[in-house]
């Protein structure tokens, strides 16, 4: 057991949602005035997030704004690794009752999302999983029925206040949350599968190289 399992708070649960992240312009050149980029008309909580729940029944739209995307970076020559903060995504956890949020702001695809998910859902006991990012880090482990998650900021350590209120530490019934999980996997993976077809390339799931040209989106 990790000595910070003592101090975790326990919860019933956490909420889990993947989300697109939207810009509202684009900018070609460096230093340049950014042309406008309109945002894809659908309800939102979150004026540049597109949660998966809020995508579904409204796939053209978002392909369309990606669409738009890409022609932009068509148009101007630009390779992928120029505008690939245009089709990052973003896993948050939270719990509004008890003012939680966790956020994983260094995982931008897919690829980078689904190990954490796996983690969360199937971790094993006396197993762990631990990630740490420019001020930020993740650290997760389970004893029994119950999932432990410890999130902060290492970069604070020493400093004043840097103690265990700084950090996030819960525990939650594992079982209930691997069950959401597998709904949200299912809602995103068919999400990212029907942009993918609409625009001809999938860059959420299996990025291209940074060097590699943007193709032109089908539609």
């Amino acid at each position: 057991m990790e000595p910070w399992f003592a101090h975790a708070k326990p919860i019933d649960s956490l909420e889990a949602e993947i989300g697109f992240c939207l810009q509202d312009a684009f900018q070609p050149v460096p230093g340049q005035p950014p042309e406008p980029l309109a945002l894809p008309e659908l309800p939102r909580a979150s004026r540049l997030w597109v949660r998966t729940s809020e995508a579904i029944g409204h796939e053209t739209e978002l392909a369309a704004y990606y669409a738009r995307v890409m022609q932009l970076a068509h148009k101007h020559g630009l390779r992928f690794g120029q505008v690939r903060h245009h089709f990052w995504m973003r896993l948050w956890l939270w719990n509004s009752e008890q003012d939680i949020g966790i956020p994983f702001p260094w995982y931008d695809t897919l690829s980078e999302i689904e190990p954490v998910l796996a983690a969360l859902s199937t971790l094993p006991p006396g197993q762990r999983f631990h990630d740490i990012d420019q001020g930020w880090e993740i650290e997760l482990g389970t004893r029994g029925t119950l999932i432990y998650i410890r999130h902060g900021n290492p970069e604070r350590d020493g400093e004043p206040g840097a103690d265990e209120a700084a950090q996030t530490m819960v525990a939650l019934p594992q079982a209930a949350l691997a069950g959401q999980l597998i709904s949200l996997t299912a809602r995103t993976n068919g999400l990212v599968a029907h942009l993918a077809d609409a625009l001809g390339c999938d860059v959420w799931s299996a990025p291209l190289r940074p060097e590699a040209a943007m193709p032109a989106a089908r539609i």
